[in-house]
């Protein structure tokens, strides 16, 4: 038997063996953590996107639902709120309104995009509402261009394409709506978001109140329907432009997501659908 042919590994060749075999590994690790370190950025990135992106859809659909002049935003500490009226349809009046008006309509489609039941309950009507704050032209007062929480009948007349609004309350407004306008609104409606928490929530079916201070925390808004739209934010910003009278408001929303030293901004902004 050849004894060179049998010898074995020396100790120095196994040495050098071995630290070349870990150079390789440390070189392959590294070529394949960058792309693996790529990958859980981009998934950190979109689980984010989804964070602050998820209660755009919601939001933008109720901005562009709300009534003329009526959107309006605080910030009270961590809680960020926006707030506006929620109209369900409109339709333009012939007369005054006042008890019982008429509108242009029949019974089954006098406010437009509205379910026509025959009767609303518990609605509100309003005309002319130009936002200042604490005027009879302020509807959050329900003084001069907004009805309290009424029921409204729809009633038909001899005029075809006329239907006449029976109130259970005689209206009171204090002026007319340029286009002869009158909106049905359903009640208002508040994006609260809570920097604390990371979350963003829907309220609505509450009352209305004519200070928004009284409506800027999660504890005033007992008995409200609550719907969770948003969580992981970290920050939230809402601005709207101040009422205009035949303008319609802009309202922008910014928020922001935040994970592992890395964060996401969204910037929306929309404008209300209806004019006075």
């Amino acid at each position: 038997m050849n004894r060179r042919a049998a010898r074995g590994f020396t100790l120095v060749e196994l040495v050098v063996a071995i630290a070349i075999s870990s150079i390789v590994i440390v070189f392959a690790t590294m070529f394949m953590s960058a792309p693996v370190d790529a990958y859980d950025a981009q998934n950190r990135r979109n689980v984010m996107m989804a964070d602050a992106s998820a209660a755009w859809p919601r939001m933008h659909m109720d901005l562009l639902n709300s009534l003329p002049n009526s959107l309006r935003a605080r910030r009270n500490g961590n809680f960020v709120v926006m707030e506006m009226l929620s109209v369900s349809g409109y339709a333009r009046y012939m007369a005054a309104p006042t008890d019982n008006f008429r509108v242009a309509g029949t019974t089954l489609g006098v406010f437009g995009n509205a379910l026509p039941p025959g009767t609303f309950t518990n609605v509100h009507l309003s005309v002319n509402n130009l936002g200042i704050a604490g005027a009879p032209s302020d509807a959050y007062t329900m003084t001069g261009s907004m009805t309290p929480a009424i029921d409204v009948n729809l009633l038909a007349t001899a005029t075809p394409g006329e239907a006449t609004l029976d109130l259970s309350v005689p209206a009171a407004f204090t002026s007319n709506s340029p286009r002869q306008k009158i909106y049905l609104v359903n009640g208002p409606v508040t994006y609260l978001c809570d920097e604390g928490q990371g979350t963003l929530r829907r309220y609505s079916g509450y009352a209305v109140s004519a200070s928004q201070v009284l409506r800027d925390s999660p504890g005033e808004f007992g008995g409200a329907a609550s719907v969770l739209v948003a969580r992981g934010l970290t920050s939230c910003n809402f601005a709207v432009s101040p009422p205009g009278g035949n303008t319609a408001q802009t309202a922008s929303v910014r928020l922001t997501a935040s994970r592992n030293n890395e964060s996401v901004t969204l910037l929306h902004s929309a404008r209300a659908e209806y004019i006075p």
